[in-house]
C-alpha cells in the first residue's frame, strides 16, 4: 500500500469521511493532477457530519478521466465497465480494517467518466448545470459536492428506498438552519 495512504488511514485525528477526502485529494490532485473544478462528489457527502460516509462516488469530466492512468500505472485502482459506464474504482476496505482494527464494510472511491453536460440520474445533476446554478459547496480539501438543497433534490429524484431516511434527515437539518437564520435576523434587528 502507498505510504501516504497508509499514513492518512492511521491518522486518529481524522474521521472516516475526512480520511476518504484526504485520500481523494492525494490521488486526484497530487498524483493524477486532476483539476478540482472538473469533478464533484456525488451523493451524501454534505450530510457527513450527521451520518457516516463509507465511500466516495465521483463524477469526473470526460477528458480529466484519462489522467487516472497515472494511478493505474502505480497499481492504484482499476478501470472497468459498470452499469453501462466506464469507472475507475479503488477499494481500501481490507487495508483500512487491518490498519485500524475495525470491521467496516466499505472504504472505497469510484469515479465515473462523464461529459460536463451529463449527469446522474439526469442532466440537471451534470457538472455544468450544478456549477451554473451554484449547487456546490467545497470542503477543506477543495472537493466540490452537493449543497444540502441540491442533495435533497437529488435524493427525491432518485427516490430509492435507502434514501428515505436521508430525505428526512436533510429536511430536519434545513429546518433547523432556517430557524437559526430567522433568530439571527431578529437578534440583529434588535441591536439597531
Amino acid at each position: 500500500m502507498d505510504k501516504n495512504i497508509e499514513k492518512i488511514i492511521l491518522n486518529k485525528k481524522l474521521k472516516k469521511h475526512e480520511k476518504l477526502s484526504s485520500i481523494l485529494r492525494y490521488l486526484f490532485v497530487d498524483i493524477a493532477k486532476i483539476s478540482q473544478d472538473k469533478y464533484y462528489i456525488l451523493g451524501s457527502f454534505s450530510i457527513r457530519e450527521y451520518r457516516q460516509i463509507s465511500d466516495l462516488d465521483i463524477n469526473l469530466d470526460l477528458n480529466e478521466f484519462y489522467k487516472l492512468e497515472q494511478l493505474t500505472k502505480k497499481n492504484i485502482g482499476k478501470l472497468e465497465f459498470y452499469n453501462n459506464q466506464i469507472r475507475w474504482f479503488v477499494d481500501f476496505t481490507k487495508e483500512y480494517n487491518k490498519l485500524t482494527n475495525e470491521n467496516e464494510l466499505d472504504f472505497s472511491i469510484e469515479a465515473f467518466q462523464k461529459k460536463q453536460t451529463d449527469g446522474f440520474p439526469n442532466k440537471s445533476f451534470s457538472l455544468k448545470a450544478l456549477r451554473d446554478n451554484n449547487d456546490f459547496e467545497k470542503n477543506d480539501d477543495g472537493h466540490q459536492f452537493f449543497n444540502l438543497k441540491t442533495l435533497l433534490k437529488w435524493k427525491l429524484t432518485m427516490n430509492r428506498e435507502k434514501d428515505k431516511i436521508d430525505i428526512e434527515l436533510i429536511n430536519n437539518i434545513l429546518a433547523k438552519n432556517t430557524k437559526r437564520i430567522k433568530v439571527t435576523k431578529k437578534v440583529s434587528k434588535k441591536k439597531k
